[in-house]
C-alpha cells in the first residue's frame, strides 16, 4: 500500500507543479493581460453608459427634460389599452341542452310550495272571516315550506293574502312565459332582459303586489341562460384582441418627461425600468449588453491578432501597449463625446499601434476600436442610429488609410500628414451618407467639420503619447531606432574612440544587415541599429579582440579558456551596457543572440593542442546566448560572421565572397543556430545574395596604375615645368613603355583557417 500512496502523492504534486508552470508561462501571462484589459473596458464603458438618476414621484414637477436613454415601451398605457380591446371582445357561447327541463322542473317545484304557503293564508283568513293578523308564529311556519327560496315578511304577507284565483292565474300565466321564454335564446350576462319580458307578460294579468314581491323573486331564482360562455374561446378571442394593440413605445431620444411637467403613473414607470430614477430599481440589461459589446470588441481584437499579427498576441509586452493604447483611447472618445457626438477620436488607436508596434497589430485594433467607440454612441440622442452608422463607417474606413500612410514612414510628420488626410475622409464619409439620409445640409455640413477635427485630434495626441509609451516600454520604434543611429549616441562615440575597430566593423555589419532585411521583408531600421550596438560589450575588454589591436596580441600568452571566457563574455556585457543606456529590448535581443551558442573555434583548437590527447570539451568554448528568434538577430548573427572572415581572404573575387558567403552560411545552418529564427530557405538565399551586393562594394577591384622608369620620370618632370606643355613626337618615342601593375596593399597577419571562416576575431 505504501509504494501506491507514495506514487499517488507523486502523480498529484507533478500535477500541480504541472499546474503552476502552466499559470506561470508566457501564454498565461498573455491571458492575464487580455483579462485586465477587458475588465478595465468594462468598467470604462459602463460609467459611460450609466444615465443620469432622478429623484421623483408621482405629481411632482420636474426640473429638466427627461429622454429615453433607450427604447421603452409605456406600460401602464399599454396595458389599459389592451384590457380595452379584450372587454370590446364579444363573448362565444354554446347551447345547453337540458336547461329548458331544469328550469321548468325548478319552476314547478317553487310554485307548489308558494301554492302551499298560499293556501294556508287562505285557511287562516277563511277561519277568521277575512280578517286575520298574520303573526310572527305564522311567518316562521311558512318559511319551513319555501325549501327553495327565501322571501321577507312583507312578500309572505303578499303571498298569504293572495286570493285563490289571483294565484291560480299567476301560475299559469307565469309558467307559460317562463316555457315561451326558453323557447328562446338565454344568454348568459343577459338573464335580467328575459326576467323583465316575462314580468312585463305575467303583468298583463297579475296584480302589482303580487308581481314584484312574488314573481320577480321566483322568475330570479329559477330562471337560467340557455347559452353560456365558452370560456375558453372567449379568452382565447381576447388574447388575440390583446395582442393586436400594439405597444405605445418612446423611442430613444424621445422624450418622456418635459421641464416643468408634472410627472404621471405612466411616466414614472417608464423612468423606473430605465433605471434613471434614484431608487434600488437598476437596468440589468443595459449592463449585460454593455459587458457583451466590451467582450465582443475584445474577441474582435483578438481574432484580429490571430489573423493579422500572432507574434503580438504571443507577446505580453505588446498586449500591454495594446491595453493601454485601446482604454486611452476609449477614454478620450467618452470624453470628447461630452462635448459633441462626433468629437471621438477613435483613430488614435490604429495611429499609435501603426506606430508603435506594427501595421498588422494596428489593423486588429482598429477593428475592435470600431465595435467600442460606434456603441459608445448609444446616449440620449435621438439620432443614435445615424451617429452610430457615421462612427462604424468613419472609424473603419479612415482608420484603414492612416495605418496605410503611417507604416511606409512611421514617422511624426507622416502621423500627421496621415491625420490630414483622414480628417478629409471623415468629411466625405459624413458628406456622402448624409445627404442621403438628412435633408439638413447645414447640419451635415457641421457634423462632417467635427469628425474631421476628431481625426486631427487623434493625430497630435499621437504625436504626443507615443514618445511617453516609446520611454516608458524603451521601444524601437523607427524614430527611436533613427535616435539611435546617430553617430553622436554615447555609447557610439564611446566606440568609436575607445574601440575604433570595432566601430569600423560594427559599420559595415549593419549595411550588410540592412541591406539582407530589405531583402526579406524585415526591419531594416532595426537591423541597423542593432548592427551598430551589437558589439558593445567589446568596449570593457576592447584589446583582447583583432580588430583593435596595434600591436602585440594578449591572447598569445593567455590560457586559452581565459581566452574564450573573455571573449564570449562581450554579449554579457553588452547586455549589461544596453540595460544602462536604456537601449530597446529589440536591440538587447540581437546583443545577446547575434553569436547565439556557437563554438570560439581559434581557442578550442589551440587547447586540443595543448592538451596532449586529453579530452576538451566544446562546451566551454561555446557563447552562452540564446540562438536567434528574430529574422534581425538572426541577419546580424550571419553579418557578422560573413563580414569578419570575408576581410581576412587574400584574394576576395566577387566569385570567391559569393562563395565564402555561402559556405559559412552553411556553416551556420549545420551547427542549428538558425533553428529558432523564423527565415526560409529561399529567406537564407536573398540575404547571401544582399551579403555579396555589399561586400563586392566594399572589396571592389583596385584600379591599377601605370609604372615609368626613374629616368623617363624625370623627363616627363622637366617637360611638365617646361614653359609649354607641347611634347615633341621624338621626346614621345624616348618614354618606355608603360607596364600595368597592381597597387600595393599592405599584408595582414596570417590567421588560422578557423578564425578566418568566421570565428569571433581575437
Amino acid at each position: 500500500m505504501r509504494p501506491v500512496k507514495h506514487s499517488i502523492r507523486k502523480k498529484n504534486q507533478f500535477s500541480i507543479e504541472k499546474l503552476m508552470q502552466a499559470l506561470r508561462s508566457n501564454t498565461a501571462h498573455c491571458v492575464y493581460v487580455l483579462l485586465g484589459c477587458t475588465f478595465l473596458l468594462c468598467c470604462m464603458f459602463l460609467l459611460a453608459i450609466t444615465p443620469q438618476r432622478y429623484d421623483l414621484k408621482v405629481g411632482d414637477i420636474s426640473h429638466t427634460t427627461i429622454t429615453a436613454s433607450k427604447d421603452v415601451v409605456d406600460e401602464v398605457s399599454t396595458a389599459r389599452q389592451r384590457e380595452e380591446a379584450a372587454k370590446a371582445v364579444e363573448p362565444t357561447y354554446v347551447f345547453k341542452e337540458d336547461v329548458a327541463n331544469k328550469v321548468m322542473q325548478e319552476l314547478g317545484t317553487v310554485l307548489t310550495q308558494v301554492s302551499a304557503v298560499q293556501q294556508y293564508g287562505s285557511k287562516l283568513l277563511g277561519q277568521n272571516n277575512g280578517s286575520y293578523t298574520f303573526t310572527e308564529a305564522d311567518f316562521n311556519y311558512v318559511r319551513t315550506l319555501l325549501s327553495h327560496m327565501s322571501l321577507a315578511d312583507y312578500q309572505l304577507r303578499t303571498l298569504l293574502t293572495t286570493p285563490d284565483a289571483a294565484m291560480a292565474d299567476m301560475r299559469e300565466n307565469l309558467s307559460a312565459a317562463v316555457e315561451n321564454s326558453l323557447n328562446t335564446t338565454i344568454r348568459e350576462g343577459y338573464v335580467n332582459e328575459t326576467i323583465q319580458y316575462v314580468q312585463q307578460i305575467v303583468a298583463y294579468k297579475t296584480e302589482i303586489d303580487l308581481l314584484q314581491n312574488i314573481v320577480t323573486p321566483i322568475l330570479r331564482k329559477v330562471v337560467q341562460p340557455n347559452m353560456v360562455i365558452d370560456q375558453a374561446a372567449t379568452e382565447k378571442l381576447r388574447d388575440e384582441a390583446r395582442s393586436a394593440v400594439e405597444p405605445v413605445m418612446y423611442k430613444q431620444g424621445q422624450n418622456i418627461v418635459l421641464a416643468r411637467e408634472r410627472v404621471t403613473a405612466n411616466q414614472l414607470a417608464m423612468l423606473s425600468s430605465l433605471g434613471l430614477l434614484d431608487d434600488d430599481n437598476v437596468d440589468v440589461m443595459m449592463y449585460i449588453g454593455g459587458a457583451l459589446l466590451v467582450i465582443l470588441g475584445m474577441a474582435v481584437l483578438v481574432i484580429g491578432l490571430l489573423l493579422f499579427d500572432r507574434e503580438t498576441l504571443a507577446d505580453p509586452r505588446r498586449l500591454i501597449i495594446t491595453s493601454i493604447i485601446l482604454c486611452v483611447t476609449l477614454g478620450l472618445c467618452i470624453l470628447g463625446r461630452l462635448v459633441h457626438t462626433y468629437l471621438t477620436p477613435a483613430l488614435l488607436a490604429p495611429m499609435m499601434l501603426a506606430c508603435l508596434i506594427s501595421a498588422n497589430s494596428a489593423v486588429a485594433g482598429n477593428l475592435a476600436v470600431c465595435v467600442l467607440v460606434s456603441a459608445l454612441i448609444a446616449g440620449g440622442d435621438s439620432t443614435y442610429g445615424a451617429a452610430m452608422v457615421n462612427i462604424l463607417f468613419t472609424s473603419f474606413i479612415s482608420g484603414l488609410v492612416a495605418i496605410y500612410i503611417i507604416k511606409r514612414r512611421p514617422y511624426r510628420q507622416q502621423v500627421l500628414l496621415g491625420g490630414i488626410v483622414t480628417a478629409f475622409t471623415n468629411i466625405l464619409i459624413i458628406l456622402t451618407i448624409g445627404f442621403m439620409t438628412n435633408t439638413s445640409v447645414a447640419d451635415v455640413f457641421v457634423k462632417s467639420l467635427w469628425c474631421g477635427g476628431s481625426a486631427l485630434l487623434s493625430s497630435v495626441l499621437c504625436i504626443a503619447l507615443d514618445p511617453l509609451l516609446e520611454s516608458i516600454f524603451h521601444l524601437a520604434t523607427p524614430t527611436k531606432l533613427l535616435e539611435l543611429s546617430n553617430p553622436n549616441h554615447p555609447l557610439l562615440r564611446k566606440l568609436l574612440i575607445e574601440a575604433s575597430g570595432t566601430y569600423h566593423h560594427s559599420i559595415i555589419v549593419a549595411n550588410l544587415a540592412e541591406a539582407a532585411a530589405e531583402a526579406v521583408h524585415g526591419n531594416p531600421l532595426l537591423a541597423r541599429a542593432g548592427a551598430y550596438f551589437h558589439d558593445i560589450g567589446k568596449l570593457k575588454r576592447p584589446l583582447y579582440f583583432k580588430e583593435n589591436q596595434m600591436g602585440e596580441n594578449p591572447h598569445e600568452h593567455t590560457n586559452p579558456y581565459v581566452s574564450a571566457a573573455i571573449v564570449t563574455a562581450h554579449t554579457r556585457d553588452g547586455l549589461l551596457m544596453a540595460q544602462q543606456y536604456h537601449l530597446p529590448l529589440e536591440i538587447q535581443k540581437i546583443i545577446v543572440e547575434h553569436h547565439g551558442d556557437t563554438p570560439v573555434a581559434y581557442f578550442y583548437h589551440t587547447a586540443v593542442k595543448q592538451a596532449n590527447g586529453q579530452a576538451v570539451d566544446i562546451a566551454d568554448f561555446r557563447y552562452d546566448g540564446k540562438r536567434p528568434t528574430s529574422k534581425e538577430s538572426a541577419i546580424i548573427m550571419l553579418a557578422d560572421t560573413v563580414e569578419a572572415a570575408v576581410r581576412s581572404m587574400p584574394d576576395p573575387t566577387p566569385d570567391a565572397i559569393r562563395a565564402f558567403i555561402a559556405k559559412l552560411v552553411n556553416g551556420k545552418l549545420e551547427d542549428g543556430q538558425m533553428s529558432n529564427a523564423p527565415l526560409t530557405l529561399n529567406d537564407i538565399s536573398l540575404i547571401c545574395d544582399a551579403f555579396a551586393t555589399v561586400l563586392n562594394g566594399v572589396f571592389h577591384e583596385r584600379i591599377e596604375y601605370p609604372t615609368i622608369s626613374p629616368s623617363a620620370a624625370a623627363h616627363v618632370a622637366a617637360l611638365e615645368s617646361a614653359p609649354t606643355p607641347i611634347v615633341s613626337a621624338v621626346e614621345e618615342k624616348q618614354l618606355k613603355p608603360i607596364e600595368p601593375v597592381a597597387a600595393a596593399e599592405p599584408a595582414e597577419p596570417e590567421r588560422p583557417a578557423e578564425a578566418k571562416e568566421g570565428g569571433e576575431q581575437a
